[in-house]
């Protein structure tokens, strides 16, 4: 394995990790707004905010892992 495959493989780690701790920090604040049926409760103020910055990242980290994988594959040889 090359050192960019290898350099990549620890970007997709890192990103498979900050994805995981993206959903489960988003999950933390959609589900007691889901439970209770989106009603505008005071004790869920700016929860749809923080659900939404929660998914964003992990968004974002699931393009980082998959761009890390393109390119150990394609440059670094493949794991």
């Amino acid at each position: 394995m090359t050192f960019l495959a290898k350099s990549m493989e620890v970007v997709f780690i890192c990103a498979w990790c900050v994805g995981v701790a993206a959903h489960v920090y988003a999950s933390r604040y959609w589900f007691p707004m889901w439970a209770s049926g989106f009603k505008k409760l005071d004790k869920h103020a700016g929860y749809m905010r923080k659900a939404l910055t929660g998914y964003g990242v992990f968004i974002l980290a699931i393009g980082v892992g998959f761009a890390a994988g393109a390119i150990a594959e394609y440059w670094g040889g493949g794991w």
